[in-house]
């Protein structure tokens, strides 16, 4: 058995999820006699068939749907290194931290700090949703994230910036609104909104191991859904920092969770990938914090900078 290329790889993919021949060469720009035999000559270094042809199209084999599973995944890898380099080779390097879209100005003024002192390596920002905040750091597009709650995942390291206090968002004409402060038992019956895919950090159930609070209640995708919930009063909503009112979305309310969870604020990164230019911007942040914190990796430190979210 010879050695599969990845242009093969990529040719079986696109029949395997075209289903046809004529459609999956025009998806690749060639013609269709050139990738059926490079479909056969794939099949003769793998020794089986991969596709069963038939006069209405082609669908994979058992071997054939194994080939498009690790296919996709090697792809995924190709796709990966060939990011790690061509950062590597830039003459200029960078330190990229990524957090979620609402932790943006947190992650500004972090980053603004650090660039202030004149490092070697710069640091710059990218923002995404807070699901795929692990998939950056996978793939090389990211070295260092922002994360709040338990460490997911082996190979990481992490420092805990500071622990913060859960805060409530509610509608200004929700019943609760002009409290100073909440309990979680002010919350029994409240509809609390949920997050679809993982979540929402603070719904992490290690934070809650007597369940969270309120009722189960609407599910979002997205900050936007979330304000718009809040603000109709069909659902309260977990917000960190604490808020107290001042800096909330307009038509919304936060109070501190007395009673409430504490809640680690994190910079996560790959253990493997635990550069000198890393290790900076960590030692920075750790020391601009000005409280205690614990590290889960090699190092640890103290506090972290100020802000306010909503994730």
């Amino acid at each position: 058995m010879g050695d599969v290329e990845i242009r093969q790889v990529h040719y079986f993919i696109a029949v395997a999820e075209e289903g046809n021949f004529t459609r999956a060469a025009q998806r690749l720009s060639m013609t269709q006699p050139a990738l059926s035999r490079a479909i056969l000559a794939l099949e003769r270094t793998m020794g089986t068939t991969l596709l069963l042809r038939t006069p209405k199209g082609v669908t994979p084999t058992a071997a054939g749907h194994a080939m498009l599973e690790e296919g996709r995944s090697l792809l995924a890898q190709a796709g990966n290194v060939t990011s790690r380099v061509r950062r590597a080779a830039e003459r200029r390097t960078s330190v990229t931290v990524t957090g979620p879209g609402c932790d943006a100005a947190l992650l500004d003024g972090m980053i603004r700090a650090y660039n202030e002192t004149g490092p070697r390596d710069p640091a710059r920002m990218t923002v995404g949703t807070i699901d795929d905040q692990l998939d950056r750091l996978r793939s090389g597009q990211a070295d260092i994230a922002l994360l709040r709650a338990s460490l997911p995942g082996h190979g990481l390291d992490s420092v805990v910036l500071r622990h913060e206090s859960v805060g409530v968002l509610l509608g200004t004409r929700h019943r609760l609104a002009d409290r100073e402060t909440l309990t979680v038992a002010d919350l029994a019956g409240e509809p609390l909104l949920g997050w679809l895919g993982p979540g929402a950090q603070l719904d992490d159930p290690a934070l809650w191991p007597d369940g969270p609070p309120g009722t189960p209640g609407p599910q979002v995708s997205d900050g936007l859904q979330m304000l718009a919930v809040v603000r109709l009063g069909q659902a309260v909503a977990l917000a960190a920092p604490p808020a107290d009112g001042t800096g909330a979305p307009e038509g919304t309310v936060g109070l501190l969770l007395e009673d409430g969870p504490s809640v680690p604020l994190r910079l996560v990164w790959p253990r493997e990938r635990t550069t000198p230019a890393v290790r900076r911007f960590v030692r920075h942040a750790v020391a601009s914090a000005g409280s205690s914190a614990r590290s889960t990796g090699p190092r640890s430190g103290s506090g972290g900078p100020g802000g306010r979210s909503t994730c």
